[in-house]
């Protein structure tokens, strides 16, 4: 049976007792540490990084929301509070459940069900994502239009090239053969470091291409990229030229 890591941050003892002794139920929930106010509980939580934390709003130093906001990493949250008010505020951090003190038992063990079943899948998650690393995925990580943190995992195949954005050059874009375009805060340079390995090869100081996209070289000046229904055109520098020339032999060879 794998165990639970929890901790309590709750600036009332008795509501801590109280949640300890509702614990008593699952022998697989171990609390690890308490905290009575958010500003502990921030260093707590970050140091021992537990899977659960069960956090009261009103507290003294960091509320709860503060907290939460501060923490370095997102573990599964209940709420347990004496004010139904803060519900709907609540909510915006994703929290598992949201309990009204003083907690009844059965609405406790109702609450412990959807810790599981949200552990389960951030477990799940987790596995998923190793698997992905480990087969060859490429990790994309950027912020949508509402400035919300996102991660992607793209099969390197799938990428037809790669550009800076017109006027941020801080800035690349990975254009899918599916049409898609994900913008991801890292300079080409570095992109290449990453692709160069997976078939990637740099044609110009502004395009990294997919090698095996490549379809022919036009006046030793274009590449055409296989793409379907319209070839796609990719400007070549006269410095890579002669890189182009090798790469279109080699792909040549293969044939």
């Amino acid at each position: 049976m794998q165990i639970i890591k929890a901790v309590i941050v709750d600036d009332e003892e008795f509501a801590v007792i109280d949640i300890k002794d509702h614990l008593c139920a699952f022998p697989n929930i171990e609390v690890i540490e308490t905290y009575s106010n958010g500003q502990a509980g921030l260093e707590g939580i970050n140091t021992h990084k537990p899977d659960l934390v069960f956090v009261d709003i009103e507290m003294p130093y960091l509320n709860g929301f503060e907290m939460l906001g501060r923490l370095s990493y997102s573990p599964v949250v209940v709420f347990c509070t004496g004010y139904s008010k803060y519900a709907i505020d609540g909510y915006a951090y994703d929290p598992s459940d949201f309990l009204l003190k003083p907690v009844k038992t059965q609405r406790f063990n109702d609450a412990i069900q959807k810790v599981f079943k949200d552990l389960d899948h951030r477990n799940l998650e987790k596995r998923l994502i190793r698997q992905k690393q480990q087969v060859g995925y490429l990790l994309l990580e950027f912020r949508d239009l509402h400035g919300d943190s996102r991660k992607v995992y793209v099969w390197p195949d799938d990428i037809l090239y790669v550009q800076p954005q017109e006027h941020n050059a801080n800035y690349i874009e990975y254009r899918l053969e599916d049409g898609t375009c994900h913008v991801v805060k890292k300079t080409l340079k570095k992109a290449l470091v990453d692709l160069e390995p997976k078939g990637f090869a740099q044609v110009h100081r502004s395009y990294l291409v997919n090698t095996s996209k490549i379809k022919e070289l036009f006046k030793n000046e274009t590449l055409i990229l296989k793409n379907s229904p319209d070839p796609i055109e990719i400007p070549i520098s006269r410095g890579f030229r002669k890189t182009v020339k090798q790469l279109i032999a080699d792909l040549h060879s293969k044939h």
